[in-house]
Parts: structure tokens; C-alpha cells; sequence
């Protein structure tokens, strides 16, 4: 889960560019996302420390593509916590979650398939 930090949208013209975005109409119109990960921990809390930052006690940042965006929840429906921490606020979410989750093998092998299918995700741009 990740909390979206900052968005970035393709420019127009020969050598496009990423520039920075402040809103938009639509989760296909935006090239790539900055998020802050939270980590599912106990229940339906998240922990914004991963177990590989935790010894170092560092947040974990990602920067990933609208296909891999999928979900949006609404921020009354988040709880967030004073130690970097948040809970989901209804048991809807929770199932939601635990069933994406549940399918994370799944999701992981269409995304490679996409990646693969015209290199649309590659740094290559």
C-alpha cells in the first residue's frame, strides 16, 4: 500500500520529458508515481518502516507506473498514526486488500507481461 507523494506526466514533443503534476482527471494520463510504501504489519495496520528498512528505521519510497496503481481510497477512510503507521478504517477495505493480495502472483505475472509485451514500462525513455 503507498501513499501517493508526487505524480509525474510525459511532455509533449520529440524528446518528451517527465514534469511534475499537481492533479489529474484520470490514473492513465499520469507516466509514473512517487509513493511512500506501508507495509501491511498486524491486522489492518501499516507500518511506513518495510522489514528491509526497519534497521535502519528509514521510510520506503517507490516510484511505479499508473498500470500498477490500482486502487484509490479515500482519505477518510485511512487513519493515519503518529509513529508512521496507518489503519484501514472498515473491515471493506481489509477484504479488498486481502484479496489482492491473495492474487499478488497473479498481478505480478500480468505486469511482467505487460513489460514485456512493447517495453512500455522500461527506463528506457
Amino acid at each position: 500500500m503507498g501513499k501517493v507523494v508526487t505524480m509525474y506526466s510525459k511532455t509533449a514533443g520529440k524528446c518528451r520529458k517527465y514534469a511534475s503534476i499537481m492533479d489529474s482527471s484520470s490514473i492513465p494520463a499520469i507516466s509514473k508515481l512517487g509513493i511512500q510504501g506501508f507495509e501491511n504489519s498486524i491486522a489492518n495496520a501499516f507500518s511506513a518502516t518495510s522489514q528491509a528498512t526497519t534497521l535502519l528505521d528509514m521510510n520506503y519510497f517507490q516510484l511505479i507506473t499508473s498500470i500498477q496503481f490500482l486502487v484509490v481510497l479515500l482519505t477518510s477512510s485511512v487513519i493515519i498514526q503518529k509513529k508512521r503507521s496507518l489503519v484501514l478504517d472498515n473491515s471493506y477495505l481489509m477484504s479488498a486488500f486481502r484479496n489482492l493480495k491473495s492474487q499478488e502472483r497473479q498481478l505480478t505475472a500480468a505486469l511482467k507481461v505487460f513489460n514485456a509485451r512493447e517495453g512500455i514500462l522500461t527506463d528506457k525513455e
